[in-house]
C-alpha cells in the first residue's frame, strides 16, 4: 500500500479546534466548538464505537461508552490529550481509510442525487456526483491522495487535510472537519490554488461519515 501520510509544515501559524495546528488551514469556521475535556496521560488512540450503550447516570441523552458519559449520538472515541500532526494523522488514518462522506447515507439511486467522496485503503480517492440524468453526473476515477495535515480534538472530532493528484499530474486539495458524530465539511482548492495561497474555491457539506469506501459505480 502507498504511503497515504506525509506531513507538511505550512509557514504560518495556525489553529483549529483550539490547538495549535501543524498543516490545517481556514477549517476554524467548519468545526463544531469542542465540548468538555478528557482527563490527562497518555495519548489514547480512537475507535469507532461498536460497544452496547447503557444510559445507566449518565443523564438525558447521554450513554456509557469507553467506561465515560458521552453523547448519545457520538461514534468517535474520545481521547486523552489534542493531537496533531503525525500522531493525529496515524490516529485518524483508520477513520479515513475505507470510508465515504456522503449526503445519501442509504447509496444512490435511494437518493434523487448524491455527491460522495470515497477513501479507499489503497490510496485512492473518489469523487461523484451521481444523478437520475446520466449526462449530469460527475464521475472522477481513483486519484492518491496523502495526508498532509491533521488534527484530533480530546471530544473526539478530528480534521484532516488532503492532497489529491488530479488531472494532467496537477495537485487539489481537501480540508475535512469531522465532528465527533459524524458530520463533515470540507473546504477545496481546486488545480493551481492551494491553502497555503489562497481562499478555498469551494465550501462543501454538511456530509455524513459511514464505513465503506464507495467508487462511482450505482
Amino acid at each position: 500500500m502507498r504511503e497515504l501520510i506525509r506531513m507538511v509544515r505550512f509557514p504560518a501559524p495556525l489553529s483549529l479546534l483550539g490547538l495549535s495546528a501543524l498543516a490545517l488551514l481556514c477549517a476554524v469556521a467548519l468545526v463544531v466548538p469542542t465540548a468538555g475535556s478528557a482527563s490527562a496521560g497518555s495519548p489514547q488512540r480512537a475507535s469507532v464505537a461498536t460497544q452496547t450503550a447503557t444510559a445507566s447516570s449518565c443523564g438525558r441523552g447521554r450513554v456509557k461508552r469507553w467506561g465515560r458519559c458521552v453523547p448519545k449520538a457520538q461514534i468517535f472515541h474520545p481521547n486523552r490529550h489534542n493531537l496533531t500532526g503525525l500522531s493525529a494523522a496515524r490516529t485518524l488514518l483508520p477513520f479515513l481509510k475505507n470510508s465515504t462522506f456522503t449526503d445519501c447515507r442509504a447509496r444512490f439511486p435511494r437518493c434523487a442525487v448524491e455527491n460522495r467522496y470515497g477513501h479507499f485503503s489503497s490510496g485512492l480517492m473518489y469523487y461523484c456526483r451521481l444523478t437520475p440524468s446520466s449526462g449530469a453526473d460527475i464521475i472522477n476515477g481513483g486519484r492518491s491522495f496523502q495526508i498532509i495535515g491533521a488534527t484530533v480534538s480530546k471530544n473526539g472530532s478530528w480534521a484532516v487535510t488532503l492532497r489529491v493528484l488530479s488531472y494532467g499530474g496537477a495537485f487539489v486539495y481537501y480540508t475535512w472537519a469531522v465532528t465527533n458524530t459524524g458530520t463533515a465539511r470540507g473546504l477545496y482548492w481546486g488545480p493551481g490554488f492551494s491553502p497555503t495561497t489562497s481562499a478555498a474555491n469551494q465550501r462543501l457539506g454538511p456530509l455524513r461519515w459511514v464505513r465503506g469506501a464507495r467508487n462511482c459505480s450505482y
